[in-house]
C-alpha cells in the first residue's frame, strides 16, 4: 500500500478488470475517502488497514468523491464491518447510495444513454454488474456540501469543494494545510483509461476543473489512473504533473463541445440523440484516442459526454415514439 505521505495512503482495489484508488487520510481520527465496489471493504480496505496496525473500529468516517458504484458500492459492507463509520456524500448524489435499482434510473448512470440510442438489449446486462458491484444498501450519516469541514484533529481538516460534472453531487476533499486534494472522478485528463474518453454528464464539469486549478495543491490524488501528457500513469499528480492533468481534462471537454457543435451544424438539433452522438464521434476520433465498442455504432462512455455538450447547445431529448423512428430508420440502413 503506498503512503502518499506520513498521514496519506493509497488503496487499490480492483473490480470488474479494472481498479478504483481510495484513501486513507489519518489525523487523531481516520477517514476513508470512497469505499469501492461491494467487495472492496474486505478485499482491500481491511487488508489495508491490518497492514498499518488498524482495526475496523479504528475507522470514523467514511467521505464519498459521488455515488457512482465503483466509488460508493462498498459503503454498506464497509457500514456492518465498521458500524460506528460516519458515511458523508452531497445530498445531490445520496440517492445513488439506496443499491442498483437506484442507479437504474439514474440520469449519470450508462443505462441512461443506453435508453437514449434505443439499446435497451444493453440493460440487462447492464444491471447485471450493477447488481455485482454493489454491496448492501447504506444511509447517510452526513451530507456533505460546498464550505464543509471535516476535521479529523492534528491540524488534518479536509474542507468540502463541490465540483459538479461527472455526476452533480461529485465533491472535492482538499486538505489545505498539506496542498492535498482528493478529487475522486470530478478531473479525468483525457481519458480514464487506453481508449475510454472522459466520463462526465453536466457542462459543469470544465468549470469544476477551473475550481479545482484555483486550489494551487500540490498533489492531486485521483479515483483512477487518467491519462494526461505525461510518462507515467499514476492516480496521484505532483506539482506541474497537477497543470498537466488539468490542461489535458480542459482540452479533452473542449475537443467533446466542438464535435458536439459540430454534429448540430451538420445535422440540427431536431435530429435524434443516435444520429448526433454518431455525427459527433466521428469528428472526435481525430481529437481523442478512443476506441470502438463492438456493440454499438460508437462508445457508450463517449455518449455521455456528448449528451452534455449537445444539452448545453439547445438540443432536447426525443419522445418515446421518434425514438422509436431513428431506430427503425437506422436498422433499415443497416
Amino acid at each position: 500500500m503506498p503512503p502518499i505521505s506520513d498521514r496519506v495512503y493509497r488503496i487499490q482495489a480492483p473490480y470488474e478488470g479494472n481498479a478504483v484508488h481510495l484513501y486513507l487520510v489519518r489525523g487523531a481520527k481516520l477517514a476513508l475517502i470512497d469505499s469501492g465496489a461491494g467487495d472492496s471493504p474486505q478485499a482491500a480496505v481491511g487488508p489495508a488497514l491490518r497492514e498499518l496496525g488498524l482495526e475496523w473500529s479504528d475507522l470514523d468516517y467514511l467521505l464519498n468523491t459521488h455515488g457512482h458504484a465503483d466509488h460508493a458500492g462498498g459503503n454498506g459492507e464497509l457500514k456492518a464491518a465498521a458500524p460506528q463509520v460516519q458515511i458523508g456524500i452531497h445530498p445531490a448524489d445520496g440517492y445513488l447510495l439506496a443499491g442498483p435499482d437506484a442507479h437504474l434510473h439514474s440520469e449519470t448512470d450508462g443505462s441512461a444513454v443506453m435508453r437514449l440510442l434505443g439499446r435497451d438489449d444493453l440493460l440487462r446486462e447492464r444491471e447485471t454488474v450493477l447488481r455485482r458491484i454493489i454491496g448492501r444498501s447504506a444511509g447517510i450519516d452526513r451530507e456533505l456540501t460546498e464550505g464543509d469541514t471535516v476535521d479529523l484533529g492534528q491540524d488534518v481538516r479536509l474542507s468540502v469543494v463541490h465540483t459538479p460534472g461527472h455526476t452533480l453531487g461529485s465533491v472535492c476533499f482538499f486538505w489545505e494545510g498539506e496542498g492535498t486534494v482528493f478529487s475522486g472522478d470530478a478531473v479525468q485528463g483525457h481519458g480514464w483509461r487506453a481508449g475510454i474518453p472522459p466520463i462526465y454528464h453536466d457542462v459543469n464539469y470544465s468549470d469544476s476543473i477551473d475550481r479545482i486549478d484555483s486550489l494551487n495543491s500540490e498533489v492531486l490524488c485521483m479515483g483512477h489512473t487518467f491519462g494526461w501528457d505525461g510518462v507515467l500513469n499514476d492516480p496521484v499528480r505532483r506539482g506541474p504533473e497537477i497543470a498537466q492533468t488539468l490542461q489535458a481534462s480542459r482540452a479533452a471537454s473542449a475537443a467533446i463541445d466542438h464535435a458536439a457543435v459540430e454534429a448540430l451544424r451538420q445535422l440540427g438539433p431536431e435530429a435524434g440523440f443516435a444520429e448526433l452522438a454518431e455525427a459527433a464521434f466521428r469528428e472526435l476520433v481525430f481529437d481523442l484516442p478512443i476506441t470502438f465498442d463492438r456493440q454499438t455504432i460508437f462508445p457508450m462512455t463517449v455518449a455521455r459526454a456528448i449528451r452534455a455538450h449537445l444539452s448545453a447547445h439547445g438540443w432536447r431529448a426525443q419522445t418515446g415514439s421518434q425514438q422509436s423512428a431513428v431506430r427503425s430508420r437506422l436498422i433499415a440502413d443497416s
